[in-house]
């Protein structure tokens, strides 16, 4: 058995070395397209995406990176993915064990964090030139948080139209590693996932570009109401929807709004306001609604129309 003075100088020398473990620079590394994980530190949100490796290092501020859904700000270091901090804390404690036990470690050496699979919308800020990735829609560049939603509005769309269309395609890969019903069920909300994500974007287009227009801010989601919003625009331009959309369009796109709204409020089950509102007698109270790879289809067509449109409005037109 050592000595009390043995035991201190083993104490000192173990305060070194966790003291040098603390200053290893840990490798993430980067998926194909270069992009490596991130997470948003934020509970309420704590949404994935990706940045590439070179603007992570050479563009991204320490002090500050901005989430692309939420727009929340926090020092880099925080956005470590939960996967990615549970792997550096679990690989921490092992090398301190292990410098304790044998007086060395070579856990902290060999760390290499593998990356998520490619997300498929890559995004390039037009402000900044930060490289990022993410899944479904992204309003601010993580690097200067600029609302990039005009540039990414479309690709978002086009995306979940190019995942409508290929639906069966989703099902069968799916179908390799998992069984039919648990492919099927993950199919179903992919496609139902879609009408949200598709108003939500219009609702987020629609209001960055009314809010630049207008000298009173939009009221609160009210671009997730075809009513409303046509009124907000002919209030402000002495045009809207009846103006860039045929009526068959307009009849739809409400439609659409309102199953969002129950899908997103009512778990999808049909109510007395939905077929007051609608007129659509396909469906009874107490049933579910419906949605087809061709409904995500046609609001994708009717949004992308209106988002043009949209997009063409200038200051000098008021």
């Amino acid at each position: 058995m050592g000595t009390i003075k043995d035991m201190l100088k083993k104490l000192e020398r173990f305060q070194q070395d966790v003291e040098n473990i603390s200053k290893i620079s840990i490798p993430i590394t980067p998926d194909k397209n270069g992009m490596i994980d991130r997470q948003c530190p934020k509970s309420e949100c704590e949404s994935l995406f990706k940045i590439h490796k070179e603007d992570w290092l050479n563009i991204v501020r320490d002090e500050e990176v901005f989430c692309p859904f939420c727009k929340n700000n926090s020092e880099a270091k925080s956005y470590l993915t939960i996967e990615q901090n549970n792997e550096v804390i679990g690989d921490l404690k092992k090398s301190i064990k292990e410098l304790w036990d044998y007086g060395y470690s070579t856990t902290g050496k060999n760390i290499s964090i593998k990356p998520r699979p490619e997300f498929e919308l890559n995004i390039k800020c037009e402000k900044c030139n930060c490289r990022y990735s993410v899944v479904g829609s992204a309003y601010f560049c993580p690097s200067c948080g600029d609302n990039n939603i005009e540039v990414n509005a479309r690709k978002a769309i086009e995306k979940i139209i190019s995942n409508a269309n290929n639906i069966a395609i989703i099902q069968e890969t799916l179908e390799t590693s998992l069984n039919k019903d648990e492919a099927t069920i993950i199919t179903k909300s992919i496609v139902e996932k879609s009408i949200s994500e598709i108003v939500g974007t219009l609702q987020n287009y629609s209001e960055s570009i009314y809010n630049s227009l207008s000298e009173k801010n939009a009221p609160f989601n009210a671009f997730q109401n075809v009513e409303k919003s046509n009124k907000l625009w002919v209030s402000l331009l002495g045009q809207g929807y009846k103006d860039w959309l045929t009526q068959s369009e307009i009849k739809h796109l409400h439609f659409y709004t309102q199953k969002r709204h129950l899908l997103e409020h009512k778990g999808g089950i049909v109510d007395s306001k939905y077929i007051e509102k609608t007129g659509d007698n396909k469906y009874q109270v107490g049933e579910r609604i419906i949605i087809k790879p061709s409904d995500s289809i046609r609001l994708g067509e009717i949004t992308i129309k209106l988002l043009n449109q949209i997009s063409e409005l200038k200051k000098g037109s008021i």
